[in-house]
């Protein structure tokens, strides 16, 4: 009777089976010898599936029919994976078998110690988990946040004389009582443990072993355009200067504190959708929105003054170069865990506007927004750490010689800084990038939305206002009293906002509106009714209806009267009594960042300003131009009754002359 064939037994699975299943070998990189050995084995195996004779195979191949079963024998087993070896077991001189110790076997050299330290772990295994629990950092074994080799082999070989283990036994009659082996074998520990033993050497690193690189999550396919994009700050890497007149009319040039660049780029082409600077220590949930209304807003060009600075004409915004995509949005947005980016008007204005969807991805690993990260390192080299003023990567850069001197030597101004900026981001998007093939990022989104037509979402037409960005929402009760005669009003960050209309609604008092506060201009509110019917603008009372103001700036202000810091009358403008106190005390950058800051709000003019609103504060202006001239003629009528009083007193109290 004829011996079964080994693939015919039971319990074997398809995969040992069936050699068309098995993994396969590069048999070129085999040298000449091991490459005809390698030969002969696989045509040998695979007549024996195609159920040849023994003898025909030996005859044909040359390999016996002993030799041919342990060759099959390799092929069916499992690597420590869970892979059959399949092919690969037929590689000259390759171990497919873990090397255990035969205590019992002939061949075997007393004299070597191969296997001894694997056999002596297996026979003490509270050794073994103690070397591992100190490799590790498990269970608290010792204080020592990161052992070293040499000390946990102490402890290995203390633990091994409080067993009982003599001078004569393994492994202290070793010359090194065992270390070299202890080494190797903690090295095997790592390499099976790599993420827990990442831990030794970071938290960055023990983060990147747990979060980033495992299977397709880091390339997940981004083939249409806003279909992803990624959002980040950078703190710019210069000082720069800008001119203040101070209080007594005096013009002064001061340098401010190191501020930040905030920018949403297109993971799919690399384009830069758009930017914003924000002068704050801290940048908020306001500049935020100020960076993505700009991504999706129709792109403007800056005035430059800088003489040679040009735009490079294949650069420019995707919003400037395609007429599609002006008010163009994306789908998923990627951030870091920043508090601002949690903001309550940053996910309502990402999720109700934008109509996106936030991915705050794991604590702690920039790489996973490795796109972002990317171009903010080369922003860095190309423009901030080539000017004069630049702080360099760290206080040992090379680079960095006296950069607050160098700018104001050279007079290096903000508004230079955002000329450079604009021109360096719109030049970005006109230069081959190597990461989609040495394409520029424009030219690849022209493909994917003119030849491809993967056209982006549009936001909808009743959505496009600038205001609406900044705009966050708020219930507010209105007060007033019937008793006192006091209007209605309502009471917000300190400031009393009426209107005419509100006046006029006392029916209201003691009910609640809901407010939509654009955090950029806090002059007026739009109040709605609870029913969601408009009710129309409310104008802030005082001087606060003047000067366009943020959230921020009101809250600074408040917070400065508060502490008795600062005072300002009925005649008054808050923003000019703060940039006053501002200047008053010592010239720090803090206090220059907040004065520019101010300033740069007061410029800003919306370009979709509701007529309501513009009327309201028309009013407000009118009634302020006429209060001063009450005020104007009050003081020049006191100053005439003053005058006659002291007339009337010299003549009441005139002494005879002799």
């Amino acid at each position: 009777m004829s011996r079964s064939r080994i693939y015919e037994q039971d319990g074997l699975e398809p995969d040992q089976a069936n050699p068309e299943l098995w993994p396969s070998v590069d048999e070129n990189v085999l040298h000449e010898t091991a490459h005809t050995l390698f030969v002969q084995r696989k045509n040998a195996v695979l007549m024996y599936f195609q159920r040849e004779s023994l003898d025909s195979i030996q005859h044909t191949t040359g390999v016996s029919p002993r030799n041919l079963r342990r060759l099959v024998q390799r092929c069916i087993q499992y690597d420590l994976d869970g892979v059959v070896l399949g092919f690969r077991g037929l590689i000259p001189q390759k171990n497919v078998k873990k090397y255990e110790l035969d205590l019992l076997g002939q061949k075997r050299n007393k004299d070597q110690k191969t296997g001894e330290f694997n056999r002596f772990l297996e026979m003490h295994p509270d050794i073994k988990d103690m070397v591992e629990d100190l490799y590790l950092g498990r269970k608290n074994r010792s204080l020592e946040p990161v052992m070293k080799v040499k000390h946990i082999h102490k402890r290995f070989v203390d633990q091994c004389r409080e067993k009982g283990i003599t001078l004569s036994e393994y492994p202290l009659n070793t010359k090194w009582m065992g270390y070299k082996a202890l080494q190797r074998y903690i090295k095997q520990v790592a390499e099976q443990n790599f993420r827990k033993a990442t831990a030794r050497y970071g938290k960055d690193a023990f983060h990147r072993a747990n979060r980033v690189g495992e299977e397709d999550q880091n390339q997940l396919s981004n083939l249409f355009p806003y279909q992803k994009v990624q959002f980040d700050a950078h703190r710019i890497d210069g000082f720069f200067t800008v001119n203040i007149d101070t209080p007594d009319g005096d013009p002064m040039t001061l340098t401010l504190e190191r501020f930040w660049i905030l920018t949403i780029i297109d993971v799919s082409n690399r384009c830069i959708l758009g930017y914003s600077v924000s002068l704050s220590r801290e940048y908020g949930g306001s500049d935020v929105m100020h960076c993505a209304r700009n991504a999706i807003m129709p792109h403007k060009r800056i005035e430059l003054t800088i003489p040679g600075l040009s735009y490079h004409p294949p650069g420019g915004f995707p919003s400037e170069k395609f007429p599609e995509l002006e008010w163009a949005v994306w789908d998923v947005i990627c951030l870091d865990n920043a508090k601002s980016h949690y903001a309550k008007m940053v996910q309502d204005r990402l999720t109700n506007l934008i109509g996106c969807t936030p991915n705050f991805g794991p604590v702690a690993l920039p790489m996973r927004r490795g796109v972002i990260e990317r171009y903010f390192k080369t922003l860095a080299e190309n423009l901030f750490h080539r000017l004069p003023n630049t702080t360099g990567s760290g206080p040992d850069d090379p680079r960095r010689n006296n950069p607050e001197k160098n700018a104001l030597r050279l007079n290096i101004t903000y508004e230079h800084l955002l000329q450079l900026i604009d021109v360096m981001i719109s030049n970005y998007n006109g230069t081959p990038h190597g990461g989609i093939y040495h394409q520029t990022p424009l030219e690849l989104l022209e493909k994917r939305i003119q030849l491809r037509g993967l056209l982006p979402r549009r936001l909808e037409e009743e959505k496009r206002s600038e205001m609406l960005f900044m705009q966050t929402q708020i219930n507010r009760t209105v007060r007033g009293s019937l008793l006192s005669g006091r209007k209605p009003y309502i009471q917000y960050e300190g400031v009393e906002y009426r209107s005419e209309k509100l006046a006029n609604s006392a029916h209201l008092i003691k009910h609640e509106l809901v407010l939509h506060v654009n955090v950029d201009d806090l002059r007026t509110l739009k109040a709605f009714l609870p029913d969601g019917s408009e009710f129309g603008y409310l104008t802030a009372c005082g001087r606060w209806s003047l000067t366009p103001h943020s959230l921020q700036t009101r809250r600074a202000i408040n917070s400065l009267v508060q502490r008795k810091l600062i005072h300002y009358t009925t005649w008054d403008d808050p923003i000019f009594v703060y940039t006053d106190y501002l200047l008053s005390k010592e010239n720090t950058k803090k206090s220059i960042n907040k004065i520019t800051q101010v300033k740069e709000v007061s410029k800003q003019k919306l370009t979709d300003e509701a007529e309501e609103q513009t009327n309201a504060l028309e009013e407000a202006r009118a009634q302020h131009e006429l209060l001063d001239k009450v005020r104007e003629e009050q003081i020049n009528r006191e100053k005439i009754n003053e005058m006659d009083n002291y007339e009337r007193l010299l003549k009441q109290f005139k002494t005879k002359m002799y």
